[in-house]
C-alpha cells in the first residue's frame, strides 16, 4: 500500500477565477513562490549537495504549457484556467507533487492547494516524516499569500 504524506488547503477567494488563475500561474521566476525565499534556497542547496540539479530560476515568458520548467519544477498536468500540477526536478527518495486548482464560486473563487509526497522505501518514509511539518507550514504560507495576492489584484 502506498503512503502519501501531504495535505490540502482550500479557501474562498474574493476575486474572479481569471484573476486567481493569473496569480497561480505566475509562480516562479521573478515572482517567486509566495513564500520566504530562504526556504527554497535551503531546500535546493541540499538537493545540489546530494547530486540533484539544485536551484534554477527560470520560467517561460508566456502562459504555461504542459512540460514547461518553472524554476526547479516541471508542469506535469494543466487544465487551462482550472488546474496546474507541478513535480519537482530535485532528487527525492520518492515522488512529490504540488497541485493548484481554481474553481468559480459565488462572489469569487475557490482556491485549493494540494501537496503530497509518496515515499520510496525506508529512506523515503524517513524523509517524508522529517519534512512533514515544514511542508505543512510552507504550503499553508504559500496558499495564504496566493489568496491575499489575488484579492489585492481584484480590489
Amino acid at each position: 500500500m502506498e503512503t502519501v504524506i501531504g495535505g490540502t488547503r482550500t479557501s474562498h477567494v474574493h476575486a474572479p477565477p481569471a484573476v486567481v488563475w493569473d496569480v497561480v500561474t505566475s509562480v516562479g521566476g521573478d515572482t517567486g513562490w509566495f513564500t520566504p525565499e530562504v526556504v527554497w534556497q535551503a531546500r535546493c542547496g541540499v538537493d545540489r549537495l546530494i547530486g540533484g540539479p539544485g536551484r534554477r530560476r527560470d520560467r517561460p515568458d508566456r502562459p504555461l504549457r504542459l512540460g514547461d520548467r518553472v524554476d526547479f519544477w516541471t508542469v506535469t498536468a494543466l487544465e487551462a484556467r482550472r488546474r496546474l500540477v507541478l513535480s519537482p526536478d530535485t532528487r527525492l527518495p520518492g515522488h512529490a507533487v504540488l497541485e493548484l486548482e481554481v474553481a468559480p464560486e459565488a462572489d469569487g473563487s475557490r482556491l485549493t492547494l494540494r501537496h503530497g509526497f509518496t515515499p520510496d522505501g525506508v529512506a523515503g518514509r524517513a524523509y517524508g516524516e522529517v519534512t512533514r511539518f515544514g511542508d505543512i507550514a510552507l504550503y499553508a504560507w504559500m496558499h495564504r499569500r496566493l489568496v491575499l495576492t489575488a484579492e489585492s489584484r481584484a480590489a
